[in-house]
């Protein structure tokens, strides 16, 4: 495992039990959720792959909302914590361990895949933008969701608050990195949406290509 990695697992090992009550929670996770939510409205529920989902609460309302929905991330102990809250209420979430680099899921095995707050962490996001694509079938959409530190509140909050909150080995990426990164990967019709709770945020989604002259 990457060291940075095995950082952030024990990191979030340690925080799992006390995660759902932290103050970033209000301020920053719930109008992220309640942004990816409303994005997804448009789109007709089918099977869903949240990934860095933690303690599970965006794919329970995900899943209420009528979404097939998968959640994975690499700490076993924030899995524990989603599996101990959702305790059978959340309809059809099924969580999995999983590095995402590498998802254990065949190629479009999904129609949308969502991340919300946890790109910052992986070492490797060109990678994982890569395998999002991967997962996702033709026309598929990708969601994802971070920090917005292209301004200098936003550089403020995210470069120095939040990586001292959560440990100081994360890497918010500036708008057109992201877009590039999209991009690169293959997706078509990439669009980002920025918005204010505390915290400036950033939504980007992008679409796979239904064929390769699309």
């Amino acid at each position: 495992m990457h060291d940075h990695k095995r950082r952030a697992h024990a990191e979030f090992s340690v925080w799992a039990r006390t995660y759902d009550a932290h103050w970033l929670n209000h301020f920053l996770f719930e109008p992220s959720h309640a942004l990816m939510l409303k994005e997804l409205r448009a789109l007709p529920p089918g099977r869903l792959l949240d990934i860095g989902c933690g303690t599970g609460a965006l794919a329970a309302r995900l899943a209420q909302r009528g979404w097939q929905a998968v959640g994975l991330d690499l700490c076993e102990r924030m899995l524990h914590q989603a599996s101990f809250k959702l305790n059978g209420s959340a309809g059809s979430v099924r969580l999995t361990v999983g590095d995402s680099e590498h998802l254990p899921f065949a190629t479009g095995a999904f129609d949308a895949v969502t991340c919300a707050n946890s790109f910052h962490h992986y070492p490797h996001q060109e990678a994982v933008v890569r395998e999002m694509f991967r997962v996702l079938r033709p026309g598929g959409h990708l969601l994802l969701l971070d920090g917005w530190p292209d301004q200098f509140i936003g550089r403020i909050v995210y470069d120095y608050v939040i990586t001292r909150v959560e440990g100081g080995a994360v890497w918010h990426r500036e708008s057109p990195h992201v877009r590039a990164m999209f991009h690169g990967a293959g997706f078509h019709h990439v669009t980002q949406k920025r918005t204010y709770s505390l915290f400036p945020i950033l939504l980007t989604r992008g679409i796979v290509p239904v064929s390769t002259t699309s």
